[in-house]
């Protein structure tokens, strides 16, 4: 019994090392010749492409909740422009944001004024910078997206579109911003502009947009607020009318107002605020004012 084992053994181990011989043809180097596998990288956007999101366009951000959708359907957003980082922003571990999106927004208004036609802020639309999202950025992503979104208020209400925005600011311009309702709350503050037709009854108008003559960060404090934007509100609106800042003083039936970008946004460029005519107490109409000067509406 233990000399049969032993043969066993040496059976065994004879048919094993037969076993370890290469196969015709090959040389046994398992890693010979095989090409070494790229690094991972993360998918970066192009221009064109459209997006479904859910919250408002100040909210929009890159993520799982903004899905990538045939432009043909239902979507929130376009991207219209993708830029790359450069230098010690691009070297960061850290996703830029704020005054550090200065130079991609600068790109991005360029981009959506030449793509649009005009200057955005007259559109029912928000331009939003889009830097990679943390998990992106660990990945090595360094593309900023500049995407365009329709809006149906001054608030940032999301309008889906099924159409591309491209020229929407030429020709008809259709997407211009006009005549709009003011909402206002109980005790008179001005809730929101909401874009109407000029033939349906409404008690504002668009007028056009201020824009600081510096970089001055944000002024945060209302009265600083009030003394930038004001004035300059003013005689946008005159303009609008027809009259002089003198003339525009004499209107009893004609104010304004105007809605400012938000801290965030001013901290990276847009040092913006669109100016509206706003009719005084419960006057309404039902055509554009523009050039109406002093005209009993």
């Amino acid at each position: 019994m233990k000399r049969w084992s032993m043969t066993l053994v040496l059976s065994l181990t004879l048919v094993t090392v037969a076993a370890c011989g290469n196969p015709a043809g090959t040389d046994g180097d398992l890693f010979n010749g095989w090409t070494a596998l790229a690094a991972p990288s993360v998918p970066k956007p192009a221009a064109g492409e459209c997006w479904t999101f859910t919250g408002t366009a100040e909210k929009l951000t890159v993520g799982p909740g903004l899905v990538e959708v045939d432009c043909g359907t239902s979507h929130a957003s376009e991207t219209i422009h993708v830029g790359e980082f450069s230098g010690t922003l691009a070297q960061g571990s850290k996703v830029p944001e704020g005054a550090d999106l200065t130079d991609a927004f600068a790109t991005c208004l360029t981009e959506a004024n030449t793509f649009l036609g005009s200057d955005w802020h007259d559109g029912r639309l928000t331009l939003r910078v889009l830097p990679p999202s943390e998990k992106q950025w660990t990945g090595q992503a360094r593309y900023f997206r500049c995407d365009l979104i329709e809006v149906s208020d001054d608030t940032g209400t999301i309008a889906a579109r099924t159409t591309s925005l491209k020229d929407t600011l030429r020709g008809s311009r259709p997407i211009q911003i006009g005549c709009v309702k003011v909402e206002t709350t109980s005790g008179g503050g001005i809730e929101d502009f909401i874009p109407t037709k000029c033939e349906t009854l409404h008690n504002g108008e668009y007028a056009g947009t201020f824009y600081s003559p510096d970089a001055r960060p944000y002024p945060s404090d209302g009265n600083a607020r009030r003394a930038l934007i004001q004035p300059a509100c003013k005689t946008i609106v005159a303009k609008f009318l027809g009259l002089t800042d003198a003339q525009f003083a004499e209107n009893k039936q004609i104010s304004f107002a105007w809605s400012t970008a938000t801290p965030t946004r001013w901290s990276y460029g847009d040092r913006s605020a669109r100016c509206y005519l706003m009719l005084e107490g419960t006057l309404s109409v039902s055509r554009s004012l523009q050039g109406n000067g002093n005209q009993p509406v």
